[in-house]
């Protein structure tokens, strides 16, 4: 029998789905492949500061995961640790193998061929995506291990690991356009796939404005609101690739062409 193709995301916090891996959901969907998201927080800042009112941001998520047409998903249940990586319940302050289990488990219950989360520098250096991205690697290895985790399930072997990034030449183009805070980048010969996600851009757009209280209280992502930057910045995804342990070849240099799913096998 087959093994399913299909691709599980990883993020953070309700907005990060669509802002990162927004087009390539909506990809995979528009080709038959499952899909699946993981958000592991619920977006309520753990200290009890937020702007959002209880239960906002997890509607906003399900409604922005419905355009996108994400079969399955599901909120971890930790509190965002804010920028200063802190707050009891919080996914930082939450022991890192409980993290790990809860992913173990989404894992081998979805069997995805595929899975991407952040880079190591969690996009822009928020520490819960320091820990998601820390957290995805110990678990896409440990659920491929039947000794690790035995109550999560059967064990699975991801064949890929996928890191959304920001290449250095956005960087360079947005710094050109006079942003004063240049993120943190990835040489562009490192980057395995830039996939072209224009043609899912409107629907990415629909699930990126789903999360209505990010733009009511100024958050970055108004910014896309401009067309030209919003086709800049979101009308590509940039990656990483990591072979997991179900890689036909683990280690082999892989070739990116325009036709390419991240769920596709290596080769």
């Amino acid at each position: 029998m087959d093994r399913p193709r299909g691709l599980m995301a990883v993020h953070a916090h309700p907005d990060d789905e669509s802002l990162w891996t927004g087009g390539v959901l909506a990809q995979h969907v528009a080709e038959g492949r499952r899909t699946a998201v993981v958000t592991c927080t619920d977006g309520e800042f753990a200290d009890g500061t937020s702007f959002a009112g209880p239960g906002i941001r997890a509607k906003e998520l399900a409604q922005a995961l419905a355009a996108l047409g994400v079969d399955e998903s599901g909120i971890l249940p930790y509190g965002d640790s804010g920028h200063l990586g802190r707050g009891r319940g919080s996914l930082c302050e939450a022991p890192f193998d409980d993290l790990v289990a809860d992913l173990v488990a989404r894992i081998r219950s979805f069997r995805p061929s595929a899975v991407a989360t952040y880079d190591a520098n969690g996009m822009y250096g928020h520490p819960d995506h320091v820990r998601v991205h820390r957290a995805v690697l110990v678990a896409v290895e440990a659920a491929a291990c039947a000794h690790q985790w035995p109550e999560a399930g059967a064990a699975w072997e991801v064949e890929s690991l996928w890191l959304a990034t920001v290449p250095e030449s956005l960087v360079h183009t947005l710094t050109g356009l006079g942003l004063e805070s240049p993120l943190p980048s990835t040489p562009d010969a490192r980057i395995a796939a830039a996939v072209d996600v224009r043609p899912w851009l409107d629907v990415k757009w629909e699930a990126v404005r789903a999360h209505v209280s990010e733009f009511a209280r100024g958050a970055r992502i108004a910014a896309f609101e401009e067309p030209q930057l919003r086709e800049l910045c979101l009308g590509t995804e940039w990656f990483l690739h990591r072979p997991g342990p179900g890689a036909a070849r683990p280690g082999a240099a892989d070739t990116w062409g325009p036709r390419r799913l991240l769920a596709d096998p290596a080769g």
